[in-house]
């Protein structure tokens, strides 16, 4: 705890509290009230989808391994729906999900009010009342001041580790630099039926969208090899459907997400970068001769920061080995995907088998009712690599609600009986 909250006013008294509505946190509240728990979600923006919506990070990543679907549920069904809006394209071969992010944005909020789920949109987490390692009540601020919220159960989704931090629970300390943190942006006005474009842009669904244009990189590292203060990554470039942008993801700037000075002045620079990059690939390719920057991210797309320190934390033979725990609740399925801190380095290690994820890498020991979804969960660097993606955040987000609900009846979240729990998820159709 970091404030007096003694004066805080409790404006809602729920089973579950789901913070941050991110891909994990919008399914983990779903997932919480489908089993028909009183759910409230907390959200700083008014609208949900985290990284897709906010900052433009699509395709979403992670639905397939070797041409086989391994994610379903929840997640999957959200999928079929926004394809019967023509709002998504799922890339065959690697499943790779395009989507056009206003209707993600549209549909993520109606399956949320169907599910029964209160909003608190526009609202910051700023604490956590505690009883011992017990979460009593969760503070946050909004433009009707500071409140509360108490549950019996609460779910970190914030992607930072935001609320298990305020708990108190031990993070996992970096043995390596995080990945870097990139602005998104999105693109008009670029010719993209060129042999040039259409070597790196997804189109007609029967192939997996290429990495990114090697003639492009090429270009890019001259350029910035000449340039020591501008860094990119990829390029990669995905089309945005029902119209004619292209959602690009090429800034890239190492700084702790979570110091705010930092992350300032991460973004200031990284706001500078776009226009530069922008112009380097007008002045060399007709493509983007007459190309427009008409939209970025809310704010920079974080792929690393915090980490729990779990009863279980995913580790490198968690993936290359795939081990198969005794409850396992998700798949990993996507490449270890480490991003180069400084230049433009990627390292792509492609599995050889798809892993799961363990149920204990979302808790911390003596917290009895708190969990983590998404990529604050308790993993290495490698593993880490390979779950932060959408579409195993996603999954990860569903289990957390079944866990959730499982400690309203009485379990405590770092000691759950698992017979219950695998019973939960073989009823809500996961692929494992």
């Amino acid at each position: 705890m970091i404030c007096d909250t003694g004066k805080v006013q409790t404006v809602g008294e729920y089973d579950i509290v789901v913070c941050g509505g991110g891909p994990a946190g919008f399914v983990a509240a779903i997932s919480a009230a489908r089993c028909g728990r009183r759910v409230a979600l907390v959200e700083r923006y008014g609208f949900f989808g985290g990284t897709a919506t906010a900052g433009y990070v699509v395709p979403i990543s992670g639905f397939y391994f070797k041409s086989r679907r391994v994610v379903g549920g929840i997640a999957w069904e959200f999928v079929e729906r926004l394809e019967h809006q023509e709002a998504a394209l799922v890339e065959l071969p690697h499943g790779h999900v395009s989507v056009n992010v206003e209707y993600y944005k549209a549909l993520a909020v109606e399956m949320l009010l169907e599910a029964g789920v209160e909003l608190y949109t526009n609202s910051y987490l700023i604490d956590a009342e505690m009883q011992g390692n017990r979460i009593n009540r969760i503070i946050f601020a909004s433009k009707n001041g500071i409140e509360a919220l108490c549950a019996d159960c609460f779910i970190d989704a914030t992607g930072d580790g935001d609320l298990c931090h305020l708990a108190g629970v031990p993070m996992l300390e970096g043995k390596n630099e995080q990945q870097p943190i990139s602005l998104c942006f999105v693109l008009t006005g670029v010719d993209t039926d060129t042999e040039l474009m259409r070597d790196c842009i997804h189109h007609d669904g029967k192939n997996g969208k290429r990495s990114c244009n090697d003639t492009i990189r090429q270009y890019l590292l001259s350029c910035t090899a000449e340039m020591p203060d501008l860094q990119f990554g990829g390029p990669w470039f995905n089309v945005l459907l029902k119209g004619n942008s292209l959602a690009v993801n090429m800034t890239r700037i190492c700084a702790d997400a979570t110091d705010r000075a930092a992350y300032t002045a991460a973004e200031i620079t990284l706001r500078r970068d776009m226009f530069r990059l922008v112009e380097l690939l007008r002045q060399k390719y007709p493509e983007f001769r007459q190309c427009e920057i008409v939209a970025s991210g809310v704010n920079a797309g974080v792929r690393e920061s915090r980490h729990i320190k779990g009863v279980h934390t995913m580790c490198l033979s968690d993936v290359t080995e795939g081990t198969v725990f005794d409850c396992p609740v998700a798949h990993c399925a996507h490449p270890m995907d480490i991003h180069a801190a400084k230049g433009a380095g990627q390292q792509l290690t492609m599995l050889d088998t798809n892993c799961y994820i363990s149920h204990e890498s979302m808790v911390a020991a003596g917290f009895p009712n708190l969990m983590a979804a998404g990529r604050c969960i308790s993993a290495e660097r490698e593993p880490y690599a390979s779950l932060r993606v959408q579409a195993t955040c996603m999954s990860i987000g569903e289990a957390a609600g079944l866990m959730a609900s499982m400690v309203c009846d009485g379990a405590a979240a770092d000691a759950l009986p698992t017979g219950t729990l695998k019973k939960l998820i073989k009823e809500r159709n996961f692929v494992l």
